[in-house]
């Protein structure tokens, strides 16, 4: 049995599954605000198996695979002006709260609202924006754009009528999951605190990108393409000599 062989179909696997990770970040990479997926590899010992049938004991090889861990890479993307009053950038810590037609909570940088037939402020998918308290904001039509200033108090002429809630995870990295629009925390039992005002700025005509570098992007799929190559090869040379092996043990004198 050739260990190697089935490392180097280990290895496959995974750069395939690299792949893909790469292949979402650059279809996702015009979303506002969207959170690029890191990828890394870490070498797992896979049991061992005897060179011999004989002293097993003794004389062991041990098999070490290729697992892929991925996190999500929460720095913040570059802020562009729009210029567009319905658009919002959160600088500094914390995540916007949206509420789906379920009750659920999704958190997310994304600050591309609209209002909607009732005067709420929703995103692009229908979620609900809420406020400190996890409640609607309601827009009083007729009034004109709302105008948001940098705590996030949403005013309508001098009337205050809601405020952005902006909250914070103590770790992100564990503590939340994505999903499409954005994340959830993975357990319920998790609840975000509400943003100190000083450690965020809210800006009004302006959007957060999102994280993903298109360079760094392609390097990794020049990375992974000549990976593959290599790895195909290495399959393909273990197939050859196997094929010699067993033409020349095979033959009877």
């Amino acid at each position: 049995m050739n260990l190697s062989l089935y490392e180097n179909a280990s290895a496959l696997r995974g750069l395939e599954q690299y792949q893909n990770v790469i292949a979402n970040n650059i279809a996702a990479s015009h979303v506002a605000g969207y959170k690029k997926v890191a990828v890394s590899f870490e070498g797992v010992e896979g049991g061992e198996i005897a060179r011999s049938t004989h002293g097993r004991l003794r004389n062991e090889m041990p098999g070490s695979f290729p697992v892929m861990k991925n996190q999500v890479d929460f720095n913040g993307g570059e802020l562009k002006e729009t210029s567009n009053p319905l658009d919002l950038a959160l600088q500094g810590d914390g995540f916007f709260a949206l509420v789906n037609t379920n009750g659920e909570r999704i958190y997310t940088r994304d600050g591309q609202f609209y209002i909607n037939a009732e005067g709420r402020m929703i995103n692009s998918m229908g979620h609900e924006f809420a406020d400190e308290g996890g409640n609607s904001i309601d827009i009083v039509p007729g009034l004109g754009n709302p105008s948001i200033d940098q705590e996030g108090q949403v005013f309508q002429g001098e009337e205050l009528v809601a405020k952005l809630g902006v909250f914070v995870f103590e770790d992100p990295v564990i503590q939340l999951q994505k999903v499409g629009g954005g994340f959830i925390s993975k357990d319920e039992n998790i609840e975000p605190e509400i943003a100190d005002n000083q450690s965020y700025k809210i800006l009004q005509g302006f959007l957060e990108s999102s994280n993903v570098s298109a360079i760094e992007e392609m390097i990794g799929l020049i990375e992974v393409s000549r990976a593959h190559e290599a790895n195909q090869k290495m399959v393909q040379a273990f197939d050859e000599n196997t094929g010699k092996a067993i033409g020349t043990l095979g033959q009877t004198s």
